[in-house]
């Protein structure tokens, strides 16, 4: 809330009854950077407490709602979006939450940060009888599949897995394309060397919210693997657009313009990408499409790095 301490506008964000929290979309964290006094009494936590975190906190363990889902598409296209979600409180009791999202940009037209407007619906659900739910916050299922990458805020491996799967199904069933993007941070390993590990993993948050920037319709889905290592699927992508998306990628990763001076390719950080597309028939499964994407991915590394193949 740099700019705000003390200005008329911040104490009629501090007095409102509605519970108003801003989140910084240019972090690939999104993290909180305020709440007001309303959204501390809502939830029971403090805003020191939340500030610099993600507020899929408030979901616990139930992460499977649509509206969470809703609202990761709506930030992602930039737009507002109202759900309904469960959430919990610091002392884990349940309540629902009556969000209501609404981008804010810059002079240059840069959405920068999301305001959020929250409130507790459990009362009016209660009267029209939709709400069955225990109120206490249910036991972690065991084994649990964790839906998002903790340094970059992308989806983990295992979850994108779940994801590719159901989009290949679909387009096997629809007779419609599908594609699948490798991609891999080029010389991480002299990056780190270099800098340290903490640059590096903010190289990889920086790469990893560029790469996601391509991608913006709802139905694509990237994740990191492990280190700077990305897989990403586009359901209805065919061959060649697949291979401009993957270039598209590798450009604007270099006009990141990130310092890496050991680099054999480039004076900066730099990414390959390898892209395999195809219409799968009813015996193929996504195994074998990955591998290709792999395979190509391979295939630029040998061809000279910082490009697609």
């Amino acid at each position: 809330m740099s700019g705000l301490e003390g200005t008329f506008e911040r104490r009629l964000l501090d007095a409102s009854p509605e519970g108003i929290v801003l989140i910084d979309v240019l972090d690939p964290a999104q993290p909180l950077v305020y709440a007001n006094p309303a959204f501390e009494r809502l939830t029971g936590y403090p805003a020191a407490e939340l500030i610099g975190r993600n507020l899929r906190l408030l979901q616990g363990a139930d992460r499977e709602q649509d509206g969470r889902q809703r609202l990761r598409e709506a930030v992602r296209r930039g737009e507002p979006c109202r759900v309904l979600m469960r959430n919990y409180r610091k002392d884990a009791t349940q309540f629902w939450n009556e969000i209501h999202i609404v981008p804010l940009a810059d002079p240059q037209g840069r959405i920068t940060q999301y305001a959020g407007f929250h409130r507790d619906a459990s009362e009016r659900l209660r009267g029209v009888g939709a709400a069955s739910f225990d109120v206490r916050m249910p036991p972690l299922p065991t084994p649990i599949t964790m839906r998002d990458d903790r340094l970059t805020g992308l989806y983990a491996a295992g979850y994108f897995d779940e994801l590719l799967r159901r989009e290949y199904a679909i387009a096997q069933r629809e007779g419609r394309s599908i594609a699948i993007f490798a991609i891999d941070i080029d010389a991480l390993d002299l990056y780190n060397a270099t800098f340290g590990r903490a640059a590096g993993d903010s190289a990889i948050r920086r790469v990893a919210h560029c790469i996601s920037g391509c991608l913006r319709r709802a139905s694509d889905a990237i994740a990191r693997t492990e280190g700077g290592s990305l897989v990403a699927c586009a359901p209805g992508v065919e061959a060649e657009q697949a291979l401009r998306i993957g270039q598209t990628m590798a450009e604007r990763v270099r006009e990141l313009r990130i310092h890496h001076p050991r680099s054999s390719v480039v004076r900066y950080v730099s990414v390959s990408v390898g892209v395999a597309a195809e219409v799968p028939t009813a015996e193929q499964d996504c195994t074998a499409l990955l591998e290709r994407a792999r395979a190509q991915l391979g295939v630029a590394k040998q061809s000279g790095r910082n490009r697609a193949a």
